[in-house]
């Protein structure tokens, strides 16, 4: 049942409260269908060692993996119906919709593939460091190619690089994009370089540092800086003008590219 009063709540209590809500609604109307249920992110690594949360802004991340093969043939959506159906509050209601991140996997989608919204860098992540909530740890049974791995790097890094080329050519179209926005794709793109280098258990707040430690020296202290600025923006906070940072967020997605794809080739700074 929906919680009330969640405005007289902690945000604590509020991320707990929709964890608590959202494991009840899957074990009371969807268990038999549930291969696992597990927490990765921030909020995890908040269970073991407060200060990974960004109130409001970070989210729960969790994967659910269910079977939906169905024993009647000639109705093979039935499960999935069901499924939807039971967790559709939680994709619209205002308060549990900007918190929770889930990602939805068929069992017998695993491994998860290049192009999905849960990418094998994901799964190693939440294979290796997530908490099971329910069920198993089915990512356990999966292994993934290093070369798989970078080449789902290189794949967020490039997207990240055309939404951030997109936005930019926009804002000199007189549209002037968000640096909130920016600063969500060049966290992810420092984030995908960073798994590229074997890097996995880690989320958004301490991205810039790792960033720093790993790819410094490649990327250059400038492409740092940005990625510095990204997590002051996210957090609410900034020095950096909007113009500075929108055309620094370009550049850095620029190298970081580069980078990735001749990790050997320093780039020039």
């Amino acid at each position: 049942m929906l919680r009330e009063q969640w405005s007289k709540m902690s945000w604590y209590d509020e991320y707990n409260n929709l964890l608590d809500d959202f494991t009840s609604t899957v074990e009371d109307e969807l268990l038999q269908y549930v291969r696992g249920l597990i927490l990765y992110g921030s909020y995890q690594k908040e269970q073991e060692e407060p200060g990974w949360i960004i109130p409001g802004i970070s989210d729960i991340d969790l994967v659910l993996i269910v079977d939906i093969d169905d024993i009647n043939e000639e109705k093979p959506p039935r499960r999935l119906a069901k499924i939807g159906e039971a967790l559709s509050l939680f994709f619209v209601h205002p308060v549990y919709a900007p918190l929770l991140d889930l990602r939805l996997l068929e069992f017998t989608d695993l491994p998860a593939r290049i192009g999905m919204g849960f990418s094998p860098i994901h799964a190693v992540a939440a294979a290796q460091f997530g908490e099971v909530i329910l069920g198993k740890n089915v990512l356990e049974n999966f292994t993934y190619s290093e070369k798989l791995l970078n080449r789902s790097a290189k794949i967020i890094i490039n997207q990240g690089y055309e939404s951030i080329k997109r936005g930019y050519l926009h804002r000199e179209l007189g549209e002037e994009p968000t640096c909130i926005e920016f600063a969500d794709i060049i966290l992810d793109i420092a984030h995908a370089a960073l798994a590229a280098n074997g890097i996995f258990n880690i989320v958004r707040p301490e991205v810039p540092e790792k960033f720093d430690l790993i790819l410094g020296d490649e990327i250059g202290s400038d492409g740092v800086d940005i990625v510095y600025e990204a997590k002051k923006w996210r957090m609410g906070s900034q020095k950096m003008k909007p113009p500075m940072f929108l055309r620094g967020s370009l550049q850095l997605s620029q190298r970081t590219m580069t980078y990735i794809r001749n990790p050997f080739n320093k780039s020039n700074h």
